[in-house]
């Protein structure tokens, strides 16, 4: 079992955290499976980099917590620019 704070756990958290709020959109729900698909054969840093994409392409809005648990997955992959790259950070909601 990974620790929670391990870059595959908080890949796949953020991950199903969208995937709950967008369960009604198919497209991009498909996506991100792919993305816990790629955690599940340990492929962290591809995951990373395919849910900055999923998250840009489908434009989902996500909460600041989501984002810094990508950027702590980030930090510890050496990956920042799967994040960097695509602005992910303009995504960012407050939460309510």
């Amino acid at each position: 079992m990974n620790s929670p704070n391990s870059p595959d756990s908080l890949t796949r958290s953020v991950a199903e955290s969208i995937a709950r709020r967008i369960a009604d959109q198919t497209r991009p729900a498909r996506s991100l499976a792919s993305v816990v698909n790629l955690i599940e054969n340990d492929e962290t840093e591809e995951a990373l980099d395919d849910l900055a994409h999923v998250i840009e392409y489908f434009r989902i809005s996500i909460h600041r917590t989501e984002y810094d648990q990508l950027v702590a997955a980030a930090e510890q992959l050496d990956a920042m620019d799967s994040l960097t790259n695509l602005n992910v950070e303009q995504f960012v909601t407050e939460q309510t």
